[in-house]
């Protein structure tokens, strides 16, 4: 039972290569996966405050109404009514999104400088 049993590695540099190789795959898999991560957080909380926006604009609304006579909200929705009509259904182009650069995370440069070493390996390898 206390016997050891060692396994010889033939070609051991490829061996490592490999090894090398497969690391460096799955830390760009992990770098992948954290930005992923920081869209879908972002997302929710955009989400979240556009919710927040969205219930005080209709409590403003609400306020507004109450204190316009109802006569002026029907004629004017009247007026809405046929103007539509006479324009017809045009489409509106969507203005352009700006790209904002999001600050690298810790998580991620260390992602990074993990990949870096495991490719100076591989070229001290080489």
């Amino acid at each position: 039972m206390g016997e050891k049993l060692f396994r010889r590695i033939e070609n051991p540099n490829a061996f490592r290569r490999m090894v090398l190789e497969s690391s460096k795959e799955t830390i760009k898999n992990l770098k992948v996966q954290q930005r992923i991560l920081e869209i879908k957080k972002k997302k929710f909380e955009l989400v979240k405050e556009l919710k927040i926006y969205l219930k005080e604009i209709n409590i403003l609304l609400d306020k507004l109404k109450d204190l316009f006579p109802s006569e002026v909200i029907a004629s004017y929705a009247e007026e809405k009514k046929k103007s539509e009509t006479k324009k017809g259904a045009k489409k509106s182009k969507k203005p352009k999104k700006v790209k904002e650069k999001m600050p690298e995370p810790s998580e991620l440069t260390k992602l990074e400088n993990k990949l870096a070493d495991i490719e100076s390996k591989l070229k001290s390898l080489s």
